[in-house]
């Protein structure tokens, strides 16, 4: 079964299944199953189905940003579907959340965060508060400067709509 990360998308949290395969537990608002696939796997995937491949997705997020690691992704422009990584996306501990769905991130233990989603759902990641606020910020940062940026063409588009032209 091939996921695509929706509206209702929360997190994608890594687990291996009983033959040893790297999986992914899917968090939505709304339910919670299990996929066949790497949460990379599905990130990669759902870049395709929304129209650009994740290579590019990463790159203009890497120049955006000034990051060279752990870079946020958007997923879906027109979608506001945002994601960021809870450490290097090649590991097989990276958490995939969705920064709409964050209600608030507190301390766990030690070097630990408990991420609260927004339907409830708590999620311990093994990174550090700050760090996952401070990858939280770099996402907001990512989403508003491509708002803005598609925002002008938005207002081009009202003035002289494309459908027009067709």
């Amino acid at each position: 079964m091939q996921y695509e990360i929706k509206e209702n998308t929360q997190a994608l949290e890594p687990t291996y299944n009983e033959r040893g395969e790297l999986c992914t537990i899917v968090h939505e608002t709304d339910a919670t199953y299990t996929v066949a696939s790497s949460p990379l796997h599905i990130v990669e995937h759902s870049c395709i189905y929304y129209g650009c491949a994740y290579e590019g997705r990463l790159e203009a997020a890497k120049l955006i940003l000034g990051l060279k690691q752990m870079v946020p992704i958007c997923v879906s422009n027109a979608l506001r579907l945002y994601i960021m990584p809870t450490c290097s996306p090649d590991s097989d501990k990276c958490f995939w959340l969705a920064i709409r769905h964050i209600h608030h991130i507190e301390p766990y233990r030690q070097k630990k965060a408990k991420v609260i989603l927004a339907n409830g759902t708590s999620l311990i990641i093994d990174a550090h508060r700050d760090t996952l606020e401070a990858r939280r910020a770099k996402t907001t940062l990512l989403y508003y400067t491509l708002e803005m940026r598609c925002g002008i063409y938005k207002v081009i588009e009202q003035k002289f709509p494309l459908w027009r032209l067709f």
